[in-house]
């Protein structure tokens, strides 16, 4: 971090929070961090269900002492079936906290492959979006598909991710998913690899995918997320219609 701020480039941080005590966020705050994205999934229960046992509190407590420590919080929340129903507590306790809660679409990825049933359809967000409208109103929370749009996707356009190991991936959603590395920074240029990765055949194939899921007739939200197209695409989904 203070490597990066040294080259003024702004340093922020995805946590669980957990391991953050009020001497932690100190150090980090005064290492250059800026700001930190915490991830709460709903309610307590459902976190904790999700996380462990006591997980909820000790996230809670850590985004604390980074508030305290001047880093700027925002708490990210993932819409899925089994978290959808404490979304508005959060919303509320994250109002209480002043910190904004961004609700992002659920992507079976990572732990979650072939989880295609946690998937919300348009009328479940729907009714997310009417819960959350006073809150939505007052500026503490914003998130995909809240307004009706699909979102932009990142991969090969204005992002990638760069793996602990150097290799070069368009995302990190797409590299769970079987994307092949594009290159390591360690034997390349990064320019040469950002090219490769323009070029790449996954992310038109991809795009294929893309065209073809907004084009079935399920109840999915449109999306631009690639990484959605092709985990629903590995595990075909059937999602029944809500009266």
């Amino acid at each position: 971090m203070r490597l990066a701020r040294s080259f003024d480039i702004r340093v922020s941080i995805g946590t669980n929070a957990v391991a953050i005590t009020r001497e932690k966020a100190n150090e980090l705050f005064t290492a250059g961090l800026c700001g930190a994205i915490v991830s709460i999934d709903g309610s307590e229960d459902s976190h904790d269900e999700i996380r462990g046992a006591g997980a909820y509190r000790r996230s809670w407590q850590g985004m604390m002492c980074l508030l305290d420590a001047s880093v700027s919080v925002r708490v990210n929340a993932v819409a899925m079936r089994s978290t959808r129903a404490g979304l508005p507590a959060l919303a509320c306790a994250c109002e209480e906290a002043g910190v904004t809660l961004y609700v992002r679409r659920f992507i079976p990825s990572g732990r979650m492959v072939g989880c295609v049933s946690e998937l919300l359809t348009v009328s479940e967000y729907r009714h997310i979006q009417a819960s959350l409208q006073p809150y939505i109103e007052r500026g503490v929370v914003d998130g995909h598909y809240l307004d009706g749009g699909c979102g932009h996707c990142s991969a090969g356009s204005t992002g990638m991710v760069i793996l602990p190991n150097g290799d070069v991936q368009s995302c990190g959603f797409l590299s769970d998913l079987g994307e092949p590395s594009y290159g390591n920074i360690a034997r390349e240029p990064i320019k040469d690899i950002w090219e490769r990765v323009l070029s790449s055949a996954y992310l038109a194939n991809s795009a294929d995918a893309l065209a073809s899921l907004n084009g079935a007739s399920l109840d999915l939200p449109r999306t631009n997320c690639l990484a959605i197209a092709v985990g629903v695409q590995r595990a075909p989904i059937r999602i029944r219609r809500q009266s």
